[in-house]
């Protein structure tokens, strides 16, 4: 720790010091506060584009030139969706500033190129901070507060761990998203066991956040997980044991996590919403309905979708015109009834419901800002795919090659489809989305080169 700091001191200049320490702590800036997270990638989002306009720091940014040309294409459908907003005042913060978060990936991928240390000091940031936090989150369960007096949080009968997140649900979520970017940082570095007892406790903290989401993809990361580490039979059975253990000993976890659950699916019968009987959903009612209107509103805008932020108000004008057409055609009771049966029939009960997103990553980006830009993500997202699939079919698999399969795994989790997500559009979920993609770019560029 000496020798990096004095490598720190020694051998970097001013802007860069300021990049490095905005680095290192931007995982503890995401636990307390959004605006400082985001003020520190802004600000190093802007050291970067003063820096990529200086001739001597071409050659590391034409390393990335691929990736820069790809983001660039996917940008450019942003602002196209601006254009062709419903709401240009409600769309034009988060579409026109969208570039800081890559930028903000460029500027870890400038450092992790031009100093050998700065990988360590990402290592010991992001180390530091889970250690810290699921300190707080054992230390909130036994004594029923956080280290800042943050009481844990009565929810559903239950009481479920927050920690610095106070009032938000959304601890889960931050361990989860960040748990492949540690482990292929440990890997990186070859600490072989520290990362068993990461993915143990966190696991653990991830059950009682009562966080479904997050708790499904634990165990999607687990999978991944299984398929490349040895003594698997043994972490397998300790990790059922564990899971098995905590569901069993605690009924309202249990109810939670497997009996709402399956309700919401339609899969047994409830006494309190006979919506969800005799009908089998992927998801619960409420977010198809949240689906469904997404492909109305993707309907009506294919190109360019209604713009960012504009979800509600796409939503509200929809239901404004279904209204309108019912009141012109002037259809006899007997027609109408006939025609919304036959609606129920064809749409399983969906209704046009609003929120201020759709609750789906690949629906937003399909209502929010149009189809080719849902193609850039997919493309990205398959050919994340693609890059797991050739490192599993190699027999010798080195440090570097499982560093990268946990930073392609972190992505995959980030971007999964097939279940309820949050705001792909929100600051705090891009900037975690955008946090290990320096490093992704880096190792991305290294195995090309070791391959």
């Amino acid at each position: 720790m000496k020798l990096i700091l004095d490598q720190f001191i020694l051998k970097t200049n001013k802007l860069d010091k300021i990049l490095i320490t905005l680095v290192f702590f931007f995982p503890i800036f995401l636990t307390i506060s959004i605006f400082a997270a985001d003020f520190s990638a802004s600000v190093v989002a802007l050291i970067i584009l003063i820096l990529i306009l200086k001739k001597e720091n071409i050659l590391i940014f034409n390393e990335v030139k691929k990736e820069i040309y790809f983001f660039s294409t996917f940008y450019l459908f942003l602002l196209i969706s601006l254009i062709f907003s419903m709401s240009f005042k409600e769309s034009f913060l988060p579409s026109f500033f969208y570039f800081r978060f890559f930028l903000f990936a460029l500027g870890i991928f400038y450092l992790v190129k031009k100093y050998d240390f700065f990988q360590k000091i990402l290592l010991y940031s992001i180390c530091f901070t889970f250690m810290v936090v699921l300190f707080d989150s054992i230390f909130q369960f036994f004594f029923q507060k956080n280290i800042f007096g943050y009481p844990i949080k009565p929810y559903g009968g239950k009481y479920i761990l927050t920690s610095f997140f106070n009032d938000e649900k959304k601890l889960g979520s931050y361990l989860i998203r960040l748990l492949p970017f540690l482990i292929s940082l440990l890997y990186y570095y070859n600490f072989k066991r520290v990362h068993y007892l990461y993915f143990a406790l966190t696991g653990i903290s991830i059950f009682y956040t009562s966080e479904r989401v997050a708790l499904f993809l634990f165990i999607i990361l687990a999978i991944f997980y299984f398929l490349v580490i040895k003594k698997k039979i043994q972490f397998i059975l300790l990790g059922f044991l564990i899971l098995s253990s905590l569901l069993t000993f605690n009924k309202e976890f249990r109810y939670q996590y497997f009996d709402h659950t399956l309700m919401q699916l339609g899969l047994i019968e409830t006494k309190w919403n006979k919506s969800y009987n005799n009908i089998i959903r992927y998801y619960s009612k409420e977010h198809e309905d949240f689906s469904y209107t997404a492909l109305k509103i993707f309907q009506k805008n294919i190109l360019t979708g209604s713009g960012i932020k504009t979800f509600y108000l796409a939503c509200n004008k929809l239901k404004v015109d279904k209204n309108n057409k019912l009141n012109k055609e002037k259809l006899s009771k007997e027609k109408k009834s006939n025609k919304e049966k036959q609606f129920i029939t064809l749409n399983r009960n969906n209704d046009l419901k609003c929120s201020t997103h759709p609750h789906n990553i690949y629906l937003q980006i399909l209502s929010d800002t149009g189809v080719f830009a849902f193609i850039c993500v997919f493309l990205f997202f398959a050919y994340i795919i693609k890059k797991n699939i050739n490192i599993l079919q190699k027999k010798n698999k080195n440090n570097l090659d499982l560093c990268f399969y946990f930073l392609n795994v972190g992505i995959l989790l980030n971007l999964f489809p097939l279940i309820p997500s949050g705001n792909f559009y929100n600051n705090w979920l891009s900037l975690i989305l955008f946090y290990p993609f320096g490093l992704w770019l880096y190792i991305n560029q290294k195995t090309k080169i070791d391959g």
